[in-house]
Formats: structure tokens, sequence, C-alpha cells
């Protein structure tokens, strides 16, 4: 499959710094206080320079700070040690011009040597401070047009590290480092260059991009996450309402984003609450590095290797999560995995492609809706790709059956609901359902309460990678089954067993390309599912089945 890109050097106009630097400044009297505050390379130290006015050092003192870490200053993590006041204050806006920046030991701001040369991977940059409120928030952002790059040293845990906060945003930056290891990485053949990080040295390396915990209103718009030697974004006990607007998260050594705050530590569990929105979320080929400065993947790793490789995984969690328009690819482990989300709330998948991860491309557990999304479950698309070593490690493929998609449910008086879409696979089944196992051991057998809704959607099956034969249509996991399961107008082929529940349409729904490899969703002339939408027996809108709504192209 031609799994395509929106790219991630999308030109933003510079006009969205100003207004949002506008907002802040005539938002009235609560806002009154809140200053703008510059960066840029030609920048001076901060005894040279006030950093009030976007001008170089020749202008001081009303002249830029030379580094977000002036403004931002670097210190000792949570071991014992100190980290300073940032020189921004609640309400503020820091813009970040074009270049390129280190963040960590080294980096301009750490007055007093506060970092320790023999412990560079705690030396972390400050929590950007608390917003004044949801409309008036401390904001972080580069300029659109050019994003400036932020780019780790020493192992720091990330490059925003945000504790206890609230009403941040952060906006038009490329998140990096300069290093194609990865952490604890298990192969030992060549992959790449790939090598296991070193904890105490000071190479270019960071651990994580984004690190937050205990956040209420956090922002996330036009950043690109990529390469890093753990995790893209670790975040949990988000609250209030999360907002991350068209992030690519791209080749991080374990996983793109970790909803998991076990590894750091952090009181209270990893649970999120409120509402969590992506628009325009790209999450591929985490589980990979990339070589530096070239970008190209290189050492790719799956769980058989003892790596992780979600596209986007949580701990136990609620909150009511919404994509809009997102794209999970090539991970080497599960695409969008919210199998834990059993803690109340709802989620919700509005378009988007999932295809070419490793194992699922979604697990969603509790009441959810997935629409009009293009599924393309091809479980070994790395095969001839190295996953685990030189040679590859077919061991990967599949994992976790190579499902397609998951619905499990958590309680009673729950529905999952899956229509418009396309859905193809070459694991062992397209569809699973059934009770929620939960992590801390629980499990929940669905009842009569409990229904799994099918209507309008392209089910079509493939010669299985996961054992011989045909993929299964679906399958429930409890023995002891009670829940409802209803098809409505799918139109359903090539499946194990032929298996076409009543009131399907049995026919070829004659897609452009029909292999995993190529798949192409849009509609050949002829095909079934054009205009055959059917809504308790009567023609709805869309008109289409399936996700593709475009009029039929000719093949």
């Amino acid at each position: 499959m031609s799994w395509g890109s929106r790219g991630t050097d999308s030109v933003f106009s510079l006009l969205k710094v100003v207004v949002i630097a506008a907002v802040l400044m005539m938002a009235g009297v609560s806002a009154a206080t809140a200053r703008i505050w510059y960066v840029r390379a030609d920048g001076g130290t901060a005894a040279q320079c006030n950093g009030t006015a976007n001008a170089s050092v020749s202008h001081r003192p009303n002249c830029a700070w030379r580094a977000p870490t002036i403004a931002l200053p670097m210190g000792n993590s949570e071991y014992g040690g100190v980290i300073p006041q940032p020189l921004i204050r609640s309400g503020d806006t820091l813009v970040i011009g074009p270049g390129s920046y280190m963040v960590g030991l080294g980096a301009p701001g750490n007055a007093g040597n506060i970092c320790a040369a023999g412990q560079p991977y705690e030396c972390v940059i400050a929590s950007i401070p608390s917003g004044i409120d949801a409309a008036h928030p401390t904001v972080v952002t580069g300029d659109c047009a050019s994003r400036p790059e932020l780019w780790g040293k020493g192992g720091l845990h990330g490059l925003f590290w945000l504790r206890g906060v609230h009403d941040i945003r952060i906006a038009c930056l490329e998140i990096t480092d300069h290093s194609v290891c990865i952490m604890n990485y298990g192969p030992t053949s060549a992959n790449g260059g790939v090598v296991p990080c070193r904890k105490n040295s000071e190479d270019p390396f960071a651990v994580d991009g984004i690190e937050a915990v205990d956040v209420t209103n956090l922002a996330l718009d036009s950043l690109f996450i990529h390469g890093f030697a753990q995790y893209g974004i670790v975040a949990g006990q988000l609250h209030g309402h999360t907002q991350v607007d068209d992030v690519t998260i791209r080749a991080n050594g374990w996983g793109g984003w970790n909803g998991d705050l076990s590894g750091l530590g952090a009181a209270g569990g990893s649970g999120n609450d409120g509402t969590l929105t992506f628009n325009k979320l790209e999450v591929e080929w985490n589980g990979c590095s990339e070589a530096y400065p070239a970008a190209t993947i290189v050492g790719c790793w799956g769980q058989s290797n003892g790596g992780y490789g979600d596209g986007l995984g949580t701990a136990t969690t609620g909150g009511d999560w919404t994509f809009n328009g997102a794209r999970f690819i090539q991970n080497t482990s599960d695409g969008l995995d919210l199998l834990y989300h059993s803690m109340g709330g709802t989620t919700t998948i509005n378009g988007g492609v999932f295809g070419g991860n490793i194992g699922n491309q979604i697990k969603v557990a509790g009441n959810a809706v997935i629409e009009n999304a293009v599924v393309n479950g091809m479980c070994n698309n790395f095969d001839g790709f190295p996953v685990g070593g030189a040679g590859g490690n077919d061991s990967n493929d599949c994992r976790a059956a190579g499902t397609a998609v998951v619905m499990a449910q958590t309680a009673a008086n729950q529905t999952s609901l899956l229509r418009y879409d396309t859905i193809t696979g070459n694991g062992d089944t397209l569809l699973v359902g059934g009770g929620d196992h939960a992590r801390d051991g629980s499990h929940y057998t669905p009842d009569g309460t409990n229904a799994w809704v099918y209507e309008n959607n392209i089910f079509l099956g493939q010669p299985s990678a996961y054992r011989s034969g045909l993929t299964a249509l679906d399958w429930y996991s409890d023995g002891a089954f009670g829940g409802t399961v209803k098809y409505f107008n799918n139109i359903v082929w090539n499946v194990k067993r032929d298996r076409c529940p009543g009131g399907s349409i049995c026919a070829d729904p004659r897609l452009q390309d029909s292999t995993p490899k190529h798949f192409n969703p849009a509609l050949l002339p002829g095909s079934p599912a054009a205009g055959a939408a059917r809504r308790n027996g009567k023609p709805t809108r869309p008109a289409n089945i399936g996700a593709v709504q475009q009029a039929p192209r000719r093949g």
C-alpha cells in the first residue's frame, strides 16, 4: 500500500504566532501583565539581552535571548537537585526564531553549573509556568513558516518537562535529537548502526521528546517530534481539555505516545480524564530509529526482541478521546491502542488511515464509534525490512494475531459502533469483540445490555499471513459471551468459510486495488458499494458503503 504522507514540512503562516500573541495581549485585565519574549540564533545571553525585542544582540539591551534554555533554564531533575525559575511568567508567550537549539548539559542557561557533568541525564529544562486560565495559556511557539529545531543531548528525560501545570500551549517546533541510539536496544546484529544509548554519556540523544504529568488544558499544535531514544511523548494524568492539532510523531525507538507513567515514578497512577481531541495526528515508524542527519528509518525492533512499538498506548485511563483524520501507520506493534480505556468516557474515531502496523491497527474499549476510516491490517508489512536484526525477524509479524480492529467492552450498557469503514487485513481476524481484560487482572463478561453494531462497512478478507487459509470475519473472545452482535448492510467478501451475515451484500466490493501491499479503497465502476448505503432499509448519507465517498474510478 502507498501510505502517502501529509508531509512534515507543512507551511504555516507566521500570522498564527501574531494572532496568538495579540489575543493574549488584548484579552482584558486578567492578561494585562502577559508579555512576549523572543529567542533567536543571533541573540545574546541574559546579561546582554532582556528578551523583550525580536532583535539581534547588537541591539542590546533590547534584544532576544540566544537560546530557549535562557527563558527556561536547565537544572537537576527530581532526584533531589534544583531547577531554576523560568524567566517567563504565567500567561507569557515565548517566540523562538528559526534555527537549531541544543537542550541539555552545556546549553545556555545552566547558570552556576547546576547540571552535573557526571549525570547529564538529570539535566532537564524548567517546566513551562502555568497559564492564567484556559483562555490565556502560557505559550512556547516557533515561527510556523520555518519551525526551529530543539534537540536533546546527554540523555535528558524530555526536551519539555511539564509537571503539575495548567493551561500550556506548545506550537510550531521540530523536537528531536541527533543520535541513532535506542534505550536498552536488544538486537546485536548490524541494523543500520543502531546501538544502545549510553546513559552517563554526553552523547547527542534524549530519552523522550515531551513528558507531561498532571497537566490541565494542554495544547500541542504543529509539532514534528521524531528520533528519540524512547518515546516521542510520555503523558498521563491529563485533565481538562487536551488538544493536539497537526502533530507528527515519527521513528522513536520504543513508541510514539506512551500513556503509562510507571517508568517516571509518578504518584497517582496514569489515568486521564476530561476531553482529549486529536486532529490530523500522524504516528509512524515508532519502534524504529532514524539515521542522523539523513533521517532514514533504521534499527526497527518489536516485542519479540524486547522492544515495544505501539503508536499510541495507555495504562488504565478514562476520558473522552476523539481522533479526526488520524494516520497510524507502520509502527512495530499496535497502531492505536486504547484497550485499557476502562475508567469511563468514550472513544470516537472519525476518518483517517490505520495500516501496516505489525500488531493490531485499532484497539478500543467501552463506548466507542469508528467511522469513515480506512483500516489495512497488513500485519506482515515489515517483511523484507530488518526488524530486530540485519536479516529481519518474522516472529514480530502479526503480533496479537494481527487482528485489524479490536472493540472490547468494560461494563454493562455499552455499545461498539462501526460504520462507513473500509477494513481489510491478512491477520487471523478482521474483528475481535468481547469483554475487557483489564491490566489489574479483572475481567468483564458482556451481557444482553452490550451491543456491537456494524453498518455500511466493507469487510474484505485476505490470504492470512498469521495462519493458513483466509482471514476470518469476526471472533468474540468470551466463552460466556452474552452480548448482541448486529450486522446491517455491510459488504463482506473473501473471508474464512465464506461467512456473510444475513442482510449483508456478499460480493466483491470492486476496489481500485484490493491487495494489502498496494491497497487502494477507491471504488471501481460497478462496485456494489456505490450509492448502496442504507439505514432502516432506506438510502442514507453518506451514500456509499465504506470509507470512500467519491464517485467510482475507472479501472
